[in-house]
Order: structure tokens, then sequence, then C-alpha cells
């Protein structure tokens, strides 16, 4: 799809107006200690964007100006090599348009890591999140304005995760189990058969060469249940399985990073879905020949459950990401993202979106940081209702306690 002139401008304005100005290398937010030795980080960030297609529509586009403000706190125990953290934050935007468009979103999470002795370990971590599904996006994906209400849902997702093992032995194993659950809050007549839960069953078997990499064989299980039978009567109830071998490494000298590669089932309860079989892959390197620099490439392969159409999505992601301190105040990002979304099913769809996203930050002092960006997207679909190209332009104020 050719993106419009009018979206090069802003871009052009940002990228010059980015040039002339400084921004941060490594913010670190300072805390409080309390009595019971508690730390306590508290931040806010707030921001002001421009969407000049803020329903994702091919033509007939109409902009928005965006304030946010987000107030987060996270507060972490730590005894030895025990810690307990919860974090707690929302979220609000504001539009300048309409009202029915603002919305506040809230996070809560908690983690808990535990030593019994150097060869047992556990992790436990759990969220709960209140969001509302972006204009012109899910549910009300190719439908832009005509729906005249957010569409909101909460979601659960519970990980435990247990090690045996000493780091410095030969070998470690790892028994993995958790829950999500995701449900809808509005538009019940559809959003229903959306409602699922996932659990999640694994075991990973490490080895370590004792260079700083390890290897190992990864199996998992995640069985997806859907709480109502949709109106045509064939239930989305599957049961995926994945079987991977790989690999991860600590830093080098320049590079550190983990991939896997192995196969997939995606089995359907329902003999009327197209079940999948195949390869399956997910792998992140990063390469930092400088130690104020570093390009990072990410690429993954999945089955993954559509949200409207299809039976389920055949999805291909590649990524880069460059990011680079300037000085011990500036630095800058920049990113690229492309994936390719294949529908199976009856419908004969596909999808491929490319991301770009430019950014700068800078240290304003011991308090604060400034950061100003540019995300350009370009959806191009078989079904020309989903096609779309949009930028935001932005910029963020962090402000945080004195790092100690």
């Amino acid at each position: 799809m050719r993106m419009h002139t009018n979206n090069v401008t802003p871009l052009l304005f940002a990228l010059c107006l980015g040039t002339s100005l400084p921004t941060l290398a490594d913010f670190k937010a300072g805390s409080l200690i309390t009595k019971d030795g508690a730390e306590i980080t508290p931040t806010l960030q707030t921001g002001l964007s421009t969407n000049n297609n803020f329903f994702s529509t091919p033509e007939n586009e109409e902009s928005r100006l965006i304030w946010t403000v987000a107030p987060n706190v996270i507060a972490e125990i730590k005894d030895g090599p025990d810690s307990y953290k919860v974090n707690l934050g929302t979220s609000s935007s504001l539009h300048n348009k309409d009202t029915a468009d603002n919305f506040t979103q809230v996070n809560i999470g908690a983690g808990v890591h535990k030593e019994f002795t150097s060869q047992h370990r556990l992790d436990f971590d759990g969220t709960a999140d209140w969001l509302y599904e972006p204009r012109g996006s899910g549910l009300t994906e190719g439908l832009g304005n005509t729906i005249n209400e957010l569409v909101k849902y909460q979601q659960q997702d519970i990980t435990g995760r247990y090690e045996y093992g000493a780091l410095s032995s030969k070998a470690q194993i790892a028994l993995t189990a958790g829950f999500f659950s995701k449900k809808y809050q509005n538009f019940r007549e559809v959003s229903q058969f959306r409602d699922y839960d996932k659990s999640l069953v694994g075991i990973t078997g490490y080895y370590n060469t004792q260079s700083s990499t390890r290897t190992f064989l990864e199996v998992k299980q995640e069985n997806y249940r859907y709480g109502v039978l949709q109106a045509n009567g064939i239930s989305r109830d599957s049961d995926d399985v994945k079987v991977l071998i790989g690999m991860q490494w600590d830093a080098t000298a320049v590079t550190s990073g983990s991939f896997k590669i192995g196969y997939q089932n995606k089995d359907f309860s329902s003999d009327q879905r197209q079940s999948f079989s195949g390869i399956s892959w997910d792998a992140a390197v990063t390469w930092q020949p400088l130690s104020y620099s570093s390009v990072q490439l990410t690429t993954s392969r999945a089955a993954k459950d559509p949200l409207v159409q299809g039976d389920y999505i055949r999805e291909s992601a590649y990524g880069v990401r460059w990011s680079h301190g300037w000085s011990d105040d500036l630095s800058s990002l920049a990113s690229l993202n492309y994936i390719d979304e294949e529908y199976t099913g009856d419908i004969g769809r596909k999808d491929k979106t490319k991301n770009a996203r430019l950014g700068l930050n800078y240290t304003v002092n011991s308090f604060g940081m400034v950061s100003t960006y540019v995300d350009i997207m370009d959806k191009n679909s078989t079904q020309d209702r989903l096609e779309f190209d949009r930028v935001v332009v932005g910029i963020n104020f962090t402000f945080a306690l004195k790092a100690n």
C-alpha cells in the first residue's frame, strides 16, 4: 500500500526535531526504602501523541490528539537470593475529539523468586489486567468508527516454574505450569464466543556446556477452551503441543541470545476445523560490538488462534532493533518489524504488516527523561477493508525519584 503524502510530513518534522535535540541513554528510577526493608519505586509518565488514522481505515482517515497519564509503583523485598515483588499501574488516555474514546486501564502484577537450596528454585508470577482494545483492532477490526463504544475485557495470567539442579552443574530440569483467562465485558452478543481459558504444562531439560552456553529440549502443551460454543456450532477448543530444541548463551565478546526450533501440532476438538502440524521456531540474538551500541535480531513462526476469522493463523515474524548511546544522557532507537499472517479456513485471507519506530531519549536531570518517537505502520491484506497505513508521532515525559 502506498503511504499518503500527508503521513510523511510529520515524520520528517520529527526526524529533524530529533536530530537537533538531546535524549537519554540509560534512565534508572530511584527508590524509597521502608523500615521493613521494602524498596518502593514510583514513576509517572505523561505524554502527548498524534495519530493520523485513529480507526485504522483504508480511506477517510480520522486523526486524534491523545494525552496519556500512566502512574506506576513497584514494591520489592529482597531476602538474600529470594525476592518478592508487587507492581501496580494505571494508564489513562484522553482524546481531543470524542470523550467516548477516553479510557483508563489497570495492571496488577506480583512475583516471587525462592531458592530453597542451590539445587531447588521456584518462580511464581501472576498478573491481572483490565484493558481496552485499540480502535479498529480486535473485535472491531475493519469496522472503522461504526462502533461508538470501546471494547473492554479483563485477563488473568498465572505461571509457576520449578527448576532443579545447581546452576554450576552440567544439567538442570525445569517444570512449568500456568493458567490464562480472557473475558470480554461488553458486546456480549458477539464477544461471548471469544472468551477462553488456556492451561499450560511444560518440561525443559538443560545441558550446560560450561562455556556460558546451554542447550535444551522443551516440551510444552497449551489447552485452549472457549466457554460458549459459537453460532455455527463448531467448537474452537484445541490442544497445542510444541517440541523444541535450542540453545541459549550469555554475553560473550559481542553476542548473546537464544534460539529454539522444532515441531508444533495444534489439534482442534472438532474435525470441521483444519489442524496444524509443522515447523515452529523462536529466536533472538543480540550483537553488541560496543558497550553503548547493540543490534537485536528476532524471528518466530507458530500457529496461533485468531480473534475473529479462520481456524488458526500461520504467523511468521521478523524484526531488527538498533539502540545506541550517544552520550551518558542521549540515546536513540530504530526498529523494523515484518509480520506475515496466513489465515486458514474458508476465508482465503493473508495479511502482511510492516512496522517501524524511530525514537530519541534524553535524561533531563536526575529526576526524569524526555522521549520522542515516530511509529509507522503499513498493513496490506487480501481483504481491502482491512488495509491501512498509520503514523503516530509523540513525546513522553517520565518522572521518578532521584537514583541513588
